[in-house]
């Protein structure tokens, strides 16, 4: 594992300081006084606050507010085409985000969700509390299916190919 990722123990508690979220606000002010605010959880790892906004630009900005938090993958030594060397290199897989655009076009789309880095540029987005239950068991049922099936296999293949091949020998 690498050491600048780290495990899922290691990671902060997402339940925010209930005395100090119900109290966090952002506001977008223009230049022509016109100001919105919203709630800011206190989980959201950036402020979208911004002051002297042009009006013509307000509701682009209320469109790119967007609240996240960052959790890291776990980083797997994998082999790419595009590696520079034949050697396995540090890839990380599964990083997720919590993320909530209040100004989604649709009420729907503005509540929070999560989305999944799987690797490189293959992504699982907007899922709600059943998708990410769902994305766990089918996870559950790989790493099952490796521990219970594919190792013993793989131990008995090994075994067997260990008794009946000899290396070098030819018919």
């Amino acid at each position: 594992m690498n050491p600048a990722v780290p495990s899922p123990a290691a990671l902060p508690a997402t339940e925010p300081d209930a005395t100090t979220s119900s109290a966090l606000k952002w506001l977008i002010a223009t230049t022509t006084g016109e100001q919105v605010s919203g709630y800011l959880p206190a989980w959201a790892a950036e402020d979208p606050s911004e002051s002297d906004v042009p009006p013509e630009e307000l509701a682009a900005r209320l469109a790119d507010v967007c609240h996240y938090r960052e959790f890291p993958g776990q980083v797997l030594r994998a082999y790419s085409p595009g590696n520079t060397s034949n050697e396995p290199e540090g890839l990380e897989v599964m990083s997720s985000s919590i993320t909530c655009t209040p100004y989604a076009p649709a009420p729907e789309l503005a509540a929070p969700v999560v989305t999944v880095r799987v690797a490189g540029e293959y992504w699982m987005t907007d899922l709600d509390p059943t998708g990410v239950a769902d994305l766990v068991a089918g996870l559950r049922a790989v790493a099952d299916r490796l521990d219970g099936v594919v190792i013993p296999q793989l131990n008995d293949i090994r075994a067997e190919w260990a008794a009946h091949h000899s290396a070098g020998a030819r018919p």
